[in-house]
């Protein structure tokens, strides 16, 4: 939960053609595509991509509108090339548009931005400014380079006019870089001739352009990187051109600075021993794995707080049997979070002897009861199993849920509720029995976890996929189903995997 902070600004935006005349270099994809056809004598009909489908045709020449080549590569081959083409097409998308909105950094020594509403917010704001910048200096594209934490490395990190794999690019060294390094000293420099004799001195970083404006970007009086104004063509820029480029460069750091303002003041304004709480809750969870020959465990919490009320637990017990525990407090506050650590230190004193799984509900409930005059309320599921038969219990107070998955499908164990602990002296859990067959995974999990399973995606469906592809850590793959989800709610999950 703590992170060291970088003191740049890493900033990601989308492609936008900023004239149909610029010849655009081939994407990666494009030329994929190009040699697919030449290879299996098929092609792709982009129609049925934007339908979510895969179909081929015949691949034809463009200029006689016969077939370019003959068929070398079968129908169903064909087909399943593509299919895999175009889902790495499209987690490839996917992954662009998260690093464009989650790594977004403040440049000179600033914190992080919270959020992705704030990421997405400050992207559009530079993106528009790019877009002024490229139209008032009649202009076809531009780019904006940030230095890194050394001040040794140039990063392109957002484009207008340019291919998308630009930001992808390694950085290039500031040293060297005449046309970097002079505009930092002088504010602004404007190359009419990109191929003159001396152009490789002015280390363009885009080969295809005849001129270019370059400005200095800063931050409090620091340049922390350069604008470049790129032309298709030979050209003597005016004052009002090179004047536009310094506005533009200006306005963009001058919101960088905005940004990393606010996000100090949001910082300073954090109370720390929530900070605190939520470091300690971070580091107390327990991490997945064989907690026993042939029986592999894992947990998930996610919060869209700095803190949880929730937590997950598994242990062996001193009869030699495996319990696993998933619990959440009502209370979404830092309150919350204080009910959810007395009920865990409460269980943890209680299983050190012998006991049946709704006397230690009971005696959770007992200590939550008798700790304080409020409320306070929480959901527990807690389930113990034999490790050498796979037989087991479960005891429920709350509305947790607990389901068994297969290869060949999942059934509920535990679907009913009933009043979370603390809610009178007497605890009357949901009890069930279930049997762990080899090959079968049990998983608990929380409303906020099912929530994130809406329309065609299913937790049952989910769990069924990973057990098929005999996967060891189906809650992972499950995670990766949701990971474009908005968390609103916190979620919790734990499973246990027998092999």
């Amino acid at each position: 939960m703590t992170k060291t902070i970088p003191n740049y600004l890493r900033l990601h935006g989308h492609h936008v053609p900023a004239d149909p005349s610029v010849l655009q270099e081939k994407t990666p994809l494009e030329s994929f595509w190009q040699s697919y056809s030449d290879v299996t004598g098929w092609r792709v009909d982009q129609k049925s991509i934007q339908r979510g489908e895969v179909a081929i045709l015949p691949a034809v020449n463009l200029h006689t509108s016969e077939r370019s080549s003959e068929v070398s590569v079968g129908t169903l081959a064909a087909t399943r090339l593509a299919e895999s083409a175009n889902a790495l097409a499209q987690e490839m998308q996917v992954n662009r548009e998260r690093m464009r909105l989650q790594e977004m950094e403040l440049a000179a020594r600033a914190p992080i931005l919270g959020g992705e509403a704030e990421q997405k917010k400050l992207s559009v704001q530079i993106s528009g400014s790019l877009e002024r910048a490229v139209k008032g200096s009649g202009c076809q594209a531009a780019a904006i380079y940030l230095l890194d934490e050394e001040t040794q490395q140039l990063n392109c990190r957002m484009t207008h006019g340019l291919p998308e794999n630009r930001i992808e690019q390694p950085p290039r060294s500031l040293r060297g870089s005449r046309g970097d390094l002079q505009a930092m000293v002088d504010g602004v420099v404007a190359i009419d001739d990109l191929h003159a004799q001396d152009s490789e001195t002015w280390s363009s970083p885009e080969d295809g352009y005849q001129a270019a404006i370059c400005a200095t970007i800063e931050s409090d009086g620091v340049p922390v990187g350069t604008l470049w104004i790129f032309s298709q063509t030979k050209r003597t820029f005016s004052v009002a051109e090179t004047t536009v480029a310094e506005l533009s460069a200006s306005e963009i750091g001058d919101r960088l600075k905005r940004a990393s303002s606010e996000k100090q003041q949001i910082s300073e304004l954090r109370h720390e021993p929530a900070q605190d709480l939520a470091q300690w809750q971070y580091e107390s969870l327990p991490v997945g794995s064989l907690v026993a020959s042939g029986w592999r465990v894992d947990g998930l919490l996610e919060s869209p707080r700095p803190w949880a009320t929730g937590w997950h637990l598994w242990d062996i017990l001193p009869d030699g049997t495996l319990m696993i525990v998933l619990a959440e407090a009502i209370e979404d506050s830092v309150k919350g979070a204080m009910t959810a650590a007395l009920a865990r230190a409460a269980l943890t004193a209680h299983t050190g002897y012998r006991h049946k799984p709704a006397d230690l509900l009971q005696r959770v409930s007992d200590t939550l009861w008798q700790s304080s005059t409020s409320e306070q309320l929480l959901s527990l599921l807690y389930a113990r199993i034999d490790p050498f038969n796979g037989e087991g219990e479960i005891a429920l107070a709350g509305s947790l849920e607990a389901v068994i998955g297969n290869r060949y499908g999942s059934r509920s164990v535990c679907s009913q509720v009933s009043d979370p602990l603390n809610s009178s002296i007497e605890v009357d859990p949901v009890i069930e029995s279930f049997h762990l067959q080899p090959g079968e995974t049990f998983m608990a999990y929380t409303q906020g976890l099912a929530e994130s399973f809406s329309g065609t995606l299913s937790i049952k469906g989910g769990l069924q996929d990973a057990m098929a592809k005999e996967d060891q850590n189906p809650l992972a793959m499950l995670r990766r189903q949701i990971v474009n989800k908005e968390l609103s709610h916190e979620r919790g999950a734990v499973t246990l995997l027998r092999e």
